[in-house]
């Protein structure tokens, strides 16, 4: 398989009932643990970057691995800037050869965020690249996040942002957190159901990381053809070396690094089989 765009994916899970994982990685061995799962169980992939991430490592060199792995692997795979938040960010993804930019205006006054969702997809759709918009509060790191239906998007305003901006998947918020849940998260389905009838267009969610296979079942059947996950991966990552260090405390940092790639693979695998996407690669 080759390249693909995020539209092409997120159209078949839409149709055939399952949710593609998208999955941020921020090394090489996160990037490896991710394709290396796809391949074992035949799944599509998204592979993201946030731009939030920019800071933090080499971004031009992490991307060109990206692409070049997703153009060895076996499977469908699209390239995704997640929460990208800046002109020149996304314009950078673009550069790299992503097949998909995130464009997250959903702080922002819903006329600008519609205003410039729709700059971005103009610019995006001319080169064939896919774009996801989001809609709504999805929530925040802080211990003073507050989710209830007065800050959960409505129907007919992502009707009409879908409408305007021509996007082709839109995040919403249901109920779903970015980061560490604090509590038992509580998911508005009927309102994703509302949402999934209102769109024709499919519907992504963010802050996936440890929901019941239940919880991830129903929101599929719902209307999410996308559950994004970094948080669960991260963690598996640092309770890998964890784990690795106290058995053995001289352990080099190739063990290390094997340890933490093992930790990953054995998370994301276990969300692929709960985004029932398993064979699913087109």
């Amino acid at each position: 398989m080759s390249l693909v765009t995020m539209r092409e994916l997120l159209q078949d899970a839409r149709k055939r009932k399952y949710a593609v994982g998208g999955f941020n990685v921020f090394n090489f061995e996160t990037l490896n643990a991710v394709t290396e799962v796809a391949e074992e169980l035949k799944t599509p992939i998204v592979l993201g970057i946030p731009e939030r991430l920019f800071k933090f490592v080499d971004v031009d060199t992490l991307s060109a691995a990206m692409v070049r792995a997703a153009q060895k692997v076996v499977v469908p795979v699209a390239l995704h800037l997640d929460h990208g938040r800046s002109y020149e960010g996304i314009m950078k993804a673009i550069r790299w050869g992503f097949t998909s930019v995130m464009f997250d205006g959903s702080a922002l006054p819903l006329p600008e965020n519609l205003k410039r969702t729709k700059e971005i997809t103009r610019i995006a759709h001319s080169l064939g690249i896919s774009v996801e918009g989001e809609l709504g509060y999805v929530g925040c790191y802080g211990p003073k996040c507050d989710i209830n239906d007065e800050n959960i998007v409505s129907a007919d305003v992502a009707a009409d942002f879908v409408a305007n901006t021509r996007v082709d998947a839109l995040a919403v918020a249901f109920g779903n957190n970015h980061g560490a849940y604090r509590g038992s998260p509580k998911l508005n389905l009927s309102r994703l159901s509302e949402l999934n009838s209102a769109v024709n267009v499919p519907l992504v969610m963010h802050g996936g990381s440890r929901f019941s296979r239940d919880d991830y079942k129903n929101s599929i059947q719902s209307g999410i053809s996308k559950i994004n996950i970094t948080t669960d991966m991260s963690l598996a990552a640092t309770e890998g070396l964890k784990a690795e260090l106290a058995k053995t405390p001289a352990a080099n940092y190739i063990h290390l690094m094997t340890a933490m790639k093992k930790g990953v693979k054995d998370s994301v695998r276990k969300y692929m089989l709960a985004f029932d996407c398993i064979s699913k690669a087109i």
